[in-house]
C-alpha cells in the first residue's frame, strides 16, 4: 500500500503514522512530508487523539471502523475531535476511519472525509481528504518498549488497558 494523504487533487507522502492505545482511548497520527503549493509549504497532518473503539489491542483493530458526521452531534462515539492541520487545526468531518490487516506491528489504515483548510479557492471550506497508509502500532505510553500484545506485557496491574 502506498502511504499518502491527499486534500483535493494535493497528494502527500506520509512521513509518520501511528496508532496507540493509552488508557482506553485510541489516538491515531499521521504526517506528510512538507510540499509547494501555491508559493507556500504545505504538510498536513491528520489526527485524533481519543478515538473510543471495540478493541484492547492493536490486533482487535483490524477489520473495525468508525464514522461520525460533526463532533457537535450527539451520536459522535468519539470524547475528542479529529483534525486536519493545514494551516491550522480545523475538525474533519463527514469521515470514516477503517482499520485493515494487522502484520508485524503495523495496521493499514484508510481515512476519508471533509475537513476545512481556509487557504484559498477549492481549498477553504469542505475540502475533501483521502489516506492510505500503513500505521505503526506502538504501546501505551506507560510501556512503550513492549511488544505490541497485551498478552507479553509485564504491566499488569498497571496497565491502562
Amino acid at each position: 500500500m502506498t502511504s499518502y494523504v491527499s486534500l483535493r487533487d494535493r497528494k502527500f507522502d506520509v512521513a509518520s503514522a501511528v496508532v496507540q492505545n493509552s488508557g482506553g482511548l485510541w489516538s491515531v497520527e499521521i504526517e506528510t512530508a512538507p510540499k509547494e503549493f501555491d508559493g507556500e509549504m504545505w504538510a498536513p497532518r491528520l489526527y485524533h487523539q481519543g478515538l473510543r473503539l471495540p478493541a484492547h489491542t492493536g490486533s482487535g483493530l483490524e477489520g473495525t471502523s468508525t464514522s461520525w458526521r460533526r463532533k457537535s452531534e450527539a451520536a459522535c462515539p468519539h470524547p475528542e475531535l479529529g483534525l486536519m492541520h493545514v494551516f491550522g487545526h480545523h475538525d474533519v468531518y463527514d469521515t470514516t476511519l477503517a482499520f485493515g490487516r494487522v502484520n508485524a506491528g503495523h495496521i493499514e489504515l484508510v481515512w476519508d472525509g471533509l475537513c476545512d483548510v481556509f487557504w484559498s479557492g477549492d481549498f477553504t471550506e469542505a475540502v475533501p481528504f483521502r489516506c492510505r497508509c500503513v500505521a505503526a502500532l506502538q504501546r501505551c505510553a506507560k510501556a512503550p518498549t513492549l511488544a505490541v500484545d497485551c498478552a507479553e506485557c509485564t504491566l499488569t496491574d498497571d496497565c491502562p488497558q
